[in-house]
């Protein structure tokens, strides 16, 4: 499991880049693609690049966990795979409503 977080860490931190320095245009199949975000290109990059960013850091921490589990005797990798496999879910999440209460705390109507 450690070996898989250090292969999808930088993966995940070079998919969020282009989104947190407003490279990508929009479209319905890469970045932030919640209702909020296709009302206007400005909000298209404002909702995306403040995913971006919580994307990068969940990248970094997911490259923190591999780290920490290759490190760990193989006597705890079961406990390890539970508990960072819980976090990245959770944290997953977390992310996601952030983005939707991102979105509409800085709705203009």
């Amino acid at each position: 499991m450690a070996c898989i977080h250090l292969i999808v860490a930088p993966v995940v931190v070079l998919f969020s880049l282009p989104l947190v320095l407003g490279k990508v245009k929009m479209n319905g199949l890469y970045g932030i693609r919640i209702p909020e975000s296709f009302r206007s290109e400005a909000r298209w990059y404002q909702i995306n690049r403040f995913g971006g960013i919580l994307f990068l850091l969940w990248g970094l921490a997911i490259g923190i966990s591999g780290a920490v589990g290759i490190s760990l005797p193989s006597s705890h990798w079961s406990k390890y795979n539970v508990v960072s496999g819980a976090i990245i879910v959770g944290s997953l999440v977390l992310i996601s409503i952030a983005i939707f209460v991102y979105a509409a705390c800085t709705r203009k109507d």
